[in-house]
């Protein structure tokens, strides 16, 4: 059965979907999605009254905007999704959003880094885990 939110086409569930690990997007696609929807995500999650929400197999934080002389980093969403097997996990993909601030070439819009990190268990013994690291910096009008 689809979860509400996919049903009813909420940014929040469409994006939680998007970066799940069991879905293993292209980067693109999650940075041209956050282009477009990066404001929505973040007001539905304020509206549900809650900072973070779970849909079993990621879950989406969305800190409050820093009051003054507050700062959180400017981190806008984090997402993380993870799969366990038996000796732990085995799979962890995260995306953090910072607002790097006002545009100084595109006046009106700001500067948004999203990164994605997904760090897999080694598959052989004694190997280590491989880390992949993808970051873009996007120009977006924010609401």
């Amino acid at each position: 059965m689809p979860d509400v939110g996919e049903a009813t086409h909420s940014p929040s569930a469409e994006f939680m979907k998007l970066v799940d690990v069991e879905h293993m997007s292209d980067f693109d696609e999650v940075v041209a999605y956050l282009s477009t929807n990066l404001d929505k995500i973040i007001s539905e999650v304020h509206g549900f009254d809650k900072l973070l929400i779970d849909n079993e197999k990621t879950q989406l934080n969305c800190p409050p905007a820093p009051e003054a002389g507050d700062s959180h980093g400017s981190l806008l969403i984090r997402s993380l999704s993870e799969v366990a097997g038996p000796a732990g996990l085995t799979l962890k993909r995260e995306f953090k959003v910072h607002d790097l601030g006002v545009d100084a070439e595109n006046p009106g819009k700001h500067k948004v880094e999203i990164r994605e990190d997904v760090v897999k268990a080694p598959t052989e013994e004694g190997g280590g885990p491989s880390y992949v690291e993808n970051v873009r910096v996007v120009s977006i009008i924010r609401a």
